[in-house]
Formats: structure tokens, sequence, C-alpha cells
């Protein structure tokens, strides 16, 4: 049985005679496989995970996992990205992280999940060599340098067995974060401070698994515990300072049944945020994307204050954007929705803005932090395949994704690493939205797979669209006449 939804929208822009906005654009994308010397099989798999930029912002070096090694891009035209090929490394780089000509990466060497080991790698970028590695101690996950160049810190997560124990936490041995003091030759392994972790979180205080980290202008280290729910703030001297568990949000309104349709009807009360990535926005504040893994992944993102008090949580309001634009994963409702899984952070021309990238959305969301209580979604850009990795170059006014899915086994997308220029005029992304349309209970329209489509003719900028099954009317983003089109339709829905 159809019913009718009457609304109204009304969208618009300054004329062309005001000051130009600001937008985020790709303007290239770079397929891993391209850093492959020649004659070597490309049908091997790729990876773009997590990526640093040089400080000129000239060179970008990202870990490719199934390749073991560190790839090079040439950036200096960001339009045109230039291979500069591949350093191999002595078994799995987890994460980069660079300090003036030098690279520095976790690399994981582990034969089990028993007995984790792995080391700090070294590379100078302008010979392409190994100078220099330091063994840790475990398996080590996210690593950080911090803004005076004067450490490294190492989230050391010996991660745990998911196929052992049920999947859950309480698998030896635990994890800790290490501080590595850097040295004219790299690294200084003999100044390494272990900090412990146990004793910590509520959930399983014996084993944490620190997931990353981030260093702020004070030498403080913000560490994520994600199966632990937990987070701790260590200082330069390696203690921990703060600790505190990282929460839950009540969710309602979401889609949870992996029905191929998306119904956001369903709640999940006392949701876990279990954070991944972590960001610090100031000295005093700092990011989280609640990810997920064992009981949790609120779908959303937190600011919060080094005491652990929260300053802003986003609830369903990026998951819902993301419908808007068609991206929403239906195959992930049961578990974390959009997932989003990593934070930049950076300021252009004056404006503080949070990157929020959703792995299983293939989207980063842009927002203006001016006041950190209520931050502002200025753009959502389109990624590619699992985006896991972001690096900010706002002194040229770009910004860069390592997307980590290669589909070479399927004839798909290779993995890339897409980079975005920020300048002025119209957004280019996304063409088509659901946004100003809702359906009964408040709720946006989800939409994707579009398989027919008719303009309205006496309506520029409304579109008639058939989302698989259901027909439902969408806004064509189309610039007209330095103006939006203002509507008031009616939507045919089943």
């Amino acid at each position: 049985m159809k019913k009718l939804l009457a609304f109204s929208s009304v969208l618009a822009l300054i004329a062309g005679t005001a000051q130009a906005e600001m937008n985020f654009n790709r303007i290239a994308s770079f397929a891993t496989p391209d850093n492959m010397p020649s004659g070597e099989d490309r049908s091997h798999e790729t990876s773009a995970e997590i990526i640093a930029a040089t400080p000129d912002g000239m060179t970008l070096v990202y870990t490719d996992i199934p390749l073991e090694a560190l790839g090079l891009i040439d950036i200096t035209d960001p339009a045109n990205p230039a291979s500069l090929g591949n350093i191999a490394l002595q078994g799995e780089p987890t994460s980069v992280a660079i300090i003036g000509n030098n690279a520095f990466a976790g690399v994981n060497t582990s034969q089990s999940y028993t007995v984790p080991s792995g080391h700090l790698a070294v590379l100078d970028i302008a010979t392409r060599e190994i100078i220099g590695t330091c063994d840790l101690g475990g398996q080590p996950d996210s690593i950080a340098a911090a803004k005076d160049g004067s450490f490294i810190a190492v989230a050391m997560e010996n991660e745990r067995d998911e196929d052992a124990g049920d999947g859950r936490t309480g698998q030896m041995p635990a994890g800790f974060v290490v501080l590595l003091p850097t040295a004219e030759a790299g690294i200084d392994c003999e100044g390494k401070k272990v900090v412990e972790m146990t004793g910590l979180a509520e959930i399983s205080p014996e084993d944490p698994e620190p997931e990353f980290v981030d260093i702020n202008s004070l030498g403080e280290t913000v560490v994520t515990l994600q199966e632990n729910n937990h987070i701790a703030v260590v200082n330069k001297e390696g203690e921990v300072i703060a600790n505190f568990s990282a929460g839950s949000v009540d969710l309602k309104n979401i889609d949870i049944p992996e029905e191929r349709a998306v119904t956001f009807e369903g709640e999940q009360l006392g949701r876990l945020r279990e954070p991944d990535a972590v960001k610090w926005l100031d000295d005093d504040h700092f990011v989280i994307a609640n990810e997920g893994d064992m009981d949790g992944g609120s779908r959303g993102w937190t600011i919060l204050n080094k005491d652990g008090t929260v300053v802003y949580e986003s609830g369903t309001s990026f998951e819902y954007a993301v419908a808007e634009i068609g991206h929403y994963p239906e195959k992930r409702s049961g578990n974390k929705g959009v997932e989003p899984e990593s934070v930049e952070i950076a300021t252009y021309d004056g404006t503080p803005l949070i990157f929020i990238g959703a792995e299983h959305a293939s989207v980063v969301g842009v927002y203006d932090a001016t006041d950190p209580k209520n931050p502002v979604l200025k753009q959502l850009l389109p990624s590619g395949i699992g985006p896991e990795g972001y690096v900010a170059i706002p002194q040229r006014n770009l910004l860069v994704s390592a997307n980590e899915v290669d589909l070479v086994e399927d004839g798909g997308t290779r993995a890339h690493v897409m980079v975005f220029e920020r300048a002025e005029g119209e957004a280019q992304y996304p063409m088509l939205t659901s946004k100003g349309l809702s359906e009964p209970n408040g709720v946006p329209v989800n939409w994707g797979a579009i398989s027919g489509q008719v303009a309205d003719p006496e309506q520029p900028g409304i579109l008639y669209a058939v989302n698989g099954l259901c027909g439902w009317l969408l806004h064509c983003k189309r610039f007209l006449w330095s103006r939006w089109s203002v509507s008031t339709v009616v939507c045919p829905a089943c």
C-alpha cells in the first residue's frame, strides 16, 4: 500500500558576488600496485592502511601489510601522484610516523598470539635505507611522534586470538605502551620506557589491549584500550596521569537486523563506545572514533576532556548523514553500522577541522570544530573501499586517505591512496542526497543501488529515482544559476 509524504525543502547558496566557500574535492588517486617494480606480479594483494607525510608535504609514506613494506608516493604535483616504490621490511608494518627525514614504522614479527614480537624500524626517506631497529618486546599497533620530535609512543597491543576463548579478552600476554626517545641515529633504544596498562580498566583489567596513541604539545600520550572500553593519558615521564572508562551511548532509531533493508527502528541502550582511533584536538581535548569490537561500537564519535568529561557526542547524527548520501552499509547494521574508525585533525586557514573516516561506508565526514561543544558537519567525501588512515597537509590545502581493501581476487578495485584538495568552489560530492526528506518517525530516507531515475520537468533540482523495489524522491544537488532549487514536493513511498 502506498502512502504520500508531503514536505518542503529550502536550500540556498550565497550569491556569486559574495566570497566563495572553501570545499574539499578529490583530485587524484594512486593504486598501490603501481608502486611495484616493473615485472613484478601485480596480481599480488597490496594495501594502504596507515599513512603519513613528510614535513614539506611532498612525500607520502604508507604501510602495506600484504607486501610487508612501506610504500612511498611523490605528491609534488598532488593531482598527479608518482610512484617512489616500496621499501621491504622484516615483518608486517602496523603504523608509521615521520620526524624530519626519518619514517618510524611499527613492525609485527609475531609467530603466534601467545608469543608476540615486534620492533620499531627507522627509515631514511632520502636514501630509502633502514638505518636502525629497536626491539619492542611484543606486538605493536599504533605509533605516534611527539610534536617536538623528541620521542615515539607505541601502543603494544599483543592482540588476542579471536578464534580462541570465544574471542574474548583475558588472553595473555597483556599489552602495554612504549615510549622511545629519538636520537641523531634515529632512535635511542636504551632509553625505552615501558608503561604498564594492567589494572586500569573495569573490563579485563588483567589483559589491556592498547589500540591507538596520539601525543599533544605537552608531550602527553592519550591511549585507547578498545576492547577494554578504556582510555589512559600518560605523561612524557611514562606516568599514567589519568584513566577512565570510554563510557556508553543510548542508541535509538538505528538499523539492526541484517535483512537487506534499512529500517531505522531498533535500539541499543548502553552501547559501549569501544574507541579505535584517537587524536588530540588541543592540549585538553581529544576525539575518539567509536568503531567497537567485542561488545560495542556506538556508530559515532566523541570529544572528551582529558579528565574524562564528555564535551560532545555525535550519537546517530553521523550515521544518518551517511545514509542520506546512499553510503549506509546494511550488512554491518547488527554490529557497528557505518563503523567510524579513523580520526584526523588539522587547522586550515584558522579553522580547526575534524575528519571522521567510516570504514565500511567508504566515506569521511569533515567537521568544523571551531566550537568543540557543537561541531558542524561541512562535507562528506567519498573515499576508496575500507578507508583506514588519513593525513592532513594543511599547508598545501590537502587531505589524503589510505584505503586498505584490495579486491584483486574478485577482479575489482585495487587498494588506493586518494588525494583531496581544499579550494574555492562547489563541493562535487555527493551528487545525490535525500537530505530534507524523512520517514514518519523522523529518521532519514536511506537509499542505494539506483536503478532508474527521471527528472521533474517543472522543478529543477528534483529527481525521482527507483531504489531497489521502492521509489523515493531525492534531491539532485546541481548548481543552477548561482543558487539551489527551492521546492515543495510530494514523495511516493512504499
